[in-house]
C-alpha cells in the first residue's frame, strides 16, 4: 500500500514540474519570430561600400538582399544611410511589396543620402538641417494605441571628428524640440572613434571630439544598442540607435545580413513603450 501511495506522489510531482518548466519564462527575451506588441522596433543600416571602392554609396544590385533582410526582421521602421537618391528608395520600397513608405533627405554637401522607411500610412517626414549636412526624420504610430515616434536616420561626417561634434550637436538640439509631443529616436552612422587603439591618424583630435559629442548626447539619451557589439568591419562600433530610457527587448547586430563589399552590418533594437 505505501508503495503504491509514494509511486503516486511521485507521479503528481512529476507532472507538476513539467507544467513548471513548460510555462514561459519572463526572463525569456523575444525573438525574431515572437515581439512585444507594446514595443517599437527599429532597425540601422549604412548599406554603403567599404572606402576601396571606386563608388561607397550603396549599390541597385544589393538592394533584394536588403529588402529581405527588412522583410524577414520586420522592423516598424528603418533608418538607412548612403542610398544614391530617390530612384534608388523606389526601388527598395518596390521591393518591400509597399508594406512601407519611405523618403530620403534633402541633399546636402554630399552625394549620399539618409532615408527612412516606415509602415505606418499616416507617416510624415521631415528634414533636419545639421551642420552642413541633412538628416531626415519620420513621425508615425508603430499601431493605433501606442504613442507617436520620431525617427532620425543620421549620417556623421566619416573623416572629420570636429565636424561630426557639430553634427551632433544640431540632430539633438532638434530632437529635444521634439520630446514632449513624441517618442524620439536617433539612428545612424555616427563614424565615433571613441577608442585610442581604433585611430588611424595620431595627428588628429578625433577621441577628444567624438568622447565629447557622444557624452552630449547621453545626457539626453541612452544608448540602446550599447551591449550588442561592433556593427563595421575592423572591430568598429560606429551605429547607433539613441532613445528614451525605455526597456530594451531584443538587441542584435545582424552579422550575417551584409552583402557585397558593405563594410557595415544592420543594428535591429526593439524597445518597449
Amino acid at each position: 500500500m505505501w508503495v503504491k501511495l509514494i509511486l503516486l506522489l511521485l507521479f503528481c510531482l512529476m507532472i507538476a514540474g513539467a507544467v513548471h518548466f513548460a510555462q514561459p519564462r519572463e526572463s525569456d527575451g523575444p525573438t525574431s519570430a515572437t515581439r512585444d506588441v507594446n514595443s517599437v522596433r527599429l532597425l540601422t543600416w549604412n548599406i554603403g561600400y567599404a572606402e576601396l571602392e571606386d563608388d561607397t554609396r550603396a549599390h541597385n544590385k544589393d538592394l533584394p538582399a536588403v529588402a529581405n533582410v527588412i522583410l524577414r526582421e520586420d522592423p516598424d521602421a528603418v533608418a538607412l544611410q548612403e542610398l544614391t537618391g530617390k530612384d534608388q528608395l523606389n526601388t527598395l520600397l518596390g521591393l518591400l511589396k509597399a508594406k512601407y513608405r519611405g523618403a530620403v533627405a534633402q541633399q546636402g554637401r554630399t552625394d549620399r543620402f539618409e532615408a527612412v522607411l516606415v509602415k505606418d500610412s499616416g507617416a510624415t517626414f521631415t528634414p533636419v538641417a545639421a551642420g552642413a549636412r541633412y538628416a531626415l526624420a519620420a513621425s508615425f504610430r508603430p499601431r493605433s494605441d501606442t504613442p507617436q515616434i520620431t525617427l532620425l536616420s543620421a549620417h556623421a561626417d566619416a573623416f572629420n571628428a570636429a565636424a561630426r561634434r557639430t553634427y551632433t550637436e544640431g540632430l539633438i538640439d532638434w530632437a529635444q524640440t521634439r520630446t514632449r509631443s513624441s517618442e524620439v529616436f536617433i539612428a545612424g552612422d555616427f563614424n565615433f572613434e571613441l577608442k585610442a587603439a581604433n585611430e588611424t591618424n595620431l595627428y588628429t583630435d578625433n577621441v577628444k571630439h567624438d568622447s565629447e559629442s557622444y557624452s552630449h548626447i547621453l545626457r539626453s539619451f541612452r544608448d540602446l544598442g550599447r551591449n550588442a557589439g561592433d556593427t563595421a568591419i575592423n572591430d568598429r562600433r560606429i551605429d547607433y540607435v539613441f532613445g528614451p530610457a525605455r526597456p530594451v527587448g531584443r538587441v542584435e547586430v545582424l552579422r550575417n545580413a551584409a552583402v557585397g563589399r558593405m563594410d557595415h552590418w544592420p543594428l535591429l533594437v526593439e524597445v518597449s513603450l
